[in-house]
Order: C-alpha cells, then structure tokens, then sequence
C-alpha cells in the first residue's frame, strides 16, 4: 500500500466549523450485464484499465492505480456502462488528489442529484421541462429550468405555460422546423435522434474522433510551487453554472482548495444546483459589463491557480477575458457542452459548435434516450439514470486540474484542459455495446449521505467521494470579490 493510503476518504464531510481511445469492454448479449456490474473485483478492474488509458489523455505525475480500491456496493441500471464511466471519473479525481480509496455508495449518491431540505425533496425539473410526442411520431425534449428558456418556448409555440397547451401547440410543427427555430432563439431543445441517426448528423462525424480531453500548453512561465507545499491553499477561480464546471469547483474544495465561484446577479440560477454543487465555496457576484467588476475579476484571475470555465465557448472571451488573459503559470479548464469552434479541426463542417446545451440534451439528441427506450422495451425516451455526462465531466475536469497543477509544478508553462459534455458522451457509450435492461430507480445508500445545517436549513445530499468540505453551501452573492 502507498504512502497515498495516509489520505485515505474522510467520513466527516463537512466540518462542524465551518475516447480518448479507450476499448470497450467487449460484446455482451442482449439482456445480460457484463461481470463488471455485478462482481467487485471485475469492477476495479475495469476501472483500473480505463483509467490508465484516460491518464494518458493528461501530463502529470504517476498515479497509485495499482493502490486504488473499491469500496460499497452503488450501481447505475442502465444500458450503457455507467457503472464504469462514473467510477472511472471519480477514481481519477481522487487519484489526482492523493486519495486512493473510493465508495461506489458515495459516487451513486452524488450522481443521483438528490437535495433535501428540512426533509422535503428539492424538485429537479421545471414544470414544461422534458419530451413531448411529436407529430412525426417521434418526441422532442425543452429543457425549461431557467424561466428565460420557459417562457421563450411558450412564446414561440404561442401557448399558455401549462404541458397540455404546450404538447398540443409541438402537435402542430415539424420537430426538426421547431428545434431549429427554438436554437435560433436561444432557447434549449433537443429532437430525440437514435444513435445511428446522431452518427451521421454533421456535427457528430465533425466530432467523433476528438480526445475525451484535450491539454495544451498555451503560454511559458516559471513552475510555480506546490500551492500546498508553500503554506496556502490552492485558489480557484469557479466561473460555471449548473452541474458539470459546478462540480469541478466543489471537487477541488473537498480536495482543500479556496474555491471563489463567480457569477452575475442578472443571470437567473436554479436552487437545486446551488445546494448540490455549492459545498466548500464561496460566492460572489461580479458584472463583466461594468468597468469596476471587470477589474476586480481581472484581479482575481491575476491570483488564481485555476480558472474554470463553464459557460458558453466564447463568452467571457467576449468580455475580455479570453485564454490568454490567465494569470501566467495557472491551468484554465474550459468545459463546455457540444465543443468549441477552436476544438476542431479546421474543414469540419462544425453546424452546432457553441451550441447551448445540457446534459439531458446531450443524451437526447445524441441517441442516448432513443437506445434506452429501444433496450428496455419502453414507448418513450429512457435516458440514462443519473446525469452522468454531467458528473462525469465535472470529476473529469477535477482530475486534469488537479494533475496539470502538479505538471506545472515540475515543467513550468499556462495550461489549458478542454472537455466537452459531447466528448464525454462520446466516451461513455463507446465503453461497450448496449444492452437489455429493466429500468429500476438509483438506489442510494443513506449512509452515503449527510445532513447539514445551512442558510435554506438542513440540507440533506451526497458526501463527498474523497476529501472533505470546509463549509455548506452558501447563498449567491455572500462573498467579497477578494482571495483569503
């Protein structure tokens, strides 16, 4: 056993005080599930393969691989192999951080997105959020949870805000005129596509071959010390919202970083989100728009090791704060749902680079829902339990994070990590052929869980998987613009 094993997974949680390439598993037939999904050992295994072959995907110091393992019993029911991608994600993030002992239980917990407070289940989709039976038969989703979205797809249908007025109005289009139009008003929609019909969309051949993630070096600099090893914490700049970039940050807090999220108190937020992803950071709230905020940001990018950012391709860019902006020495991870424009190669015809989107898109559109509901039998869209493209990028993005710090450390230079909620996608599918399956809810050990005392009041949601969080989450907008 390493020495690593010192760092083992904490169970306190919070304090009171405050393709890359990779194989496939191999066939299996039809309605039964690889030895991975049911035996522990086969299950280490295969995440042990996998994530050698993601590790490459990354510069950075040797990981413990030969030391992980495998504890409780959590599984995903899904025709994919869930299973493998999320505790590959969550076993390279913990690697990364020194910790290399990881609770399938606590993983389930996490990906499963379940947030109560006083004890009352904090809903996870908005009224008009969801699929809806198309005219051709088939079925297009809208993701609604922000009212901007919501209330864009009303006005477009020219409907009243109730499911029965909008199904009847989706009645009346062509869903692929509707998806198009909802696109070109900025609004979120996705047709439910199979996978063979995804593989020859434009922008899934233009994609197909990307690297589950992609590193460069953007810029020289001197190494920089190990911000632990100099007696601080490490300083991350957090600039997501909802779940993947979100995830990272709160990663990176359970791992002992100062993990500053920022965001702007125009945008509108969803509270679950807040209460899942906020633990161990701070929040404050800065216009880009207005020359003091800008300055203030640029002096909080000046001082970070980290700068995450989640939102659409281009967007801080367009507020002039583009890659080359990053304080020299740091690692910038940008994280994204269907690829930048700059992702890929030049001549693809690249239709949705930029595109908005959201996990539950990602597995609509992509073919995901469609295989789910032609696997189980069902007679409408099943995607996969959990939104694992979403967690599972986040942790990713962790991982590289975390070992770029330790690269740069050693090399020197700035350092971008690129992923994608597609290219995750991309990965996940592509670790074996789908099966049969019986759609069952994800179990979640309770003791994989918590219940801590916040501003909402007792909020109850996952442990962390590695690490442990200073603080509970706190209200948007709480904190001085400032490092500690």
């Amino acid at each position: 056993m390493s020495q690593r094993s010192a760092r083992r997974l904490k169970q306190d949680g919070v304090s009171a005080d405050g393709s890359g390439g990779v194989p496939a598993a191999g066939p299996a037939h039809d309605g039964e599930m690889p030895e991975a999904a049911t035996d522990p050992d086969a299950a280490l295994d295969r995440v042990r393969a996998v994530a050698t072959t993601v590790a490459e995907l990354v510069p950075g110091p040797d990981l413990a691989l030969d030391d992980l393992e495998l504890a409780g019993r959590g599984t995903f029911v899904s025709c994919f192999d869930v299973d493998t991608a999320a505790f590959t994600a969550a076993a390279l993030s913990n690697l990364a951080a020194g910790v290399d002992a990881l609770d399938r239980d606590r993983v389930v917990a996490l990906f499963s997105g379940r947030i109560e407070v006083d004890g009352e289940p904090v809903p996870t989709w908005a009224d008009l959020s969801g699929t809806y039976r198309t005219a051709t038969g088939g079925f297009i989703q809208f993701h609604c949870n922000f009212p901007n979205h919501a209330d864009g797809v009303v006005r477009r249908l020219g409907c009243e805000p109730t499911r029965d007025d909008v199904q009847r109005a989706v009645l009346d289009w062509d869903p692929d005129e509707l998806e198009a139009q909802l696109i070109a008003d900025g609004m979120i929609a996705a047709r439910m596509r199979t996978l063979d019909e995804w593989a020859d969309h434009p922008h899934a051949v233009a994609t197909a071959d990307l690297p589950l993630i992609t590193v460069e070096r953007v810029g020289d600099a001197d190494p920089r010390p190990l911000p632990r090893a100099g007696g601080r914490r490490l300083r991350v700049l957090d600039c997501s919202r909802v779940l993947a970039g979100p995830v990272t940050g709160m990663t990176l807090a359970a791992n002992g970083a100062d993990v500053l999220r920022v965001g702007a108190g125009r945008l509108p937020s969803v509270e679950l989100c807040v209460l899942a992803t906020g633990f161990g950071k701070r929040n404050t709230d800065l216009d880009l728009t207005e020359t003091n905020d800008a300055a203030a940001f640029g002096r909080l990018l000046d001082g970070a090791d980290v700068w995450i950012d989640g939102y659409r391709p281009g967007a801080l860019a367009g507020l002039g704060f583009p890659v080359e902006r990053a304080a020299p020495g740091s690692v910038i991870v940008q994280v994204n749902a269907f690829d930048a424009p700059d992702d890929i190669p030049a001549g693809r015809s690249t239709p949705w680079a930029g595109r908005r989107g959201f996990d539950s898109i990602v597995q609509t559109t992509t073919g995901i829902a469609a295989e789910g509901m032609a696997r189980s039998g069902r007679d409408g869209p099943t995607p996969l339990p959990v939104q694992a493209n979403d967690f599972c990028t986040g942790l990713l993005a962790a991982f590289a994070a975390e070992r770029l710090v330790a690269h740069q450390a050693e090399v020197g230079g700035t350092w971008l990590a690129r992923l994608s909620l597609l290219r995750t996608r991309n990965w996940l599918v592509g670790l074996r052929d789908p099966v049969g399956f019986e759609p069952a809810p994800v179990e979640v050990d309770e003791s994989a869980r918590q219940t801590v005392e916040t501003d909402w009041g007792a909020v109850t949601a996952a442990r962390p998987i590695g690490g442990g969080w200073a603080t509970p989450p706190q209200r948007l907008g709480t904190a001085d613009p400032v490092w500690r």
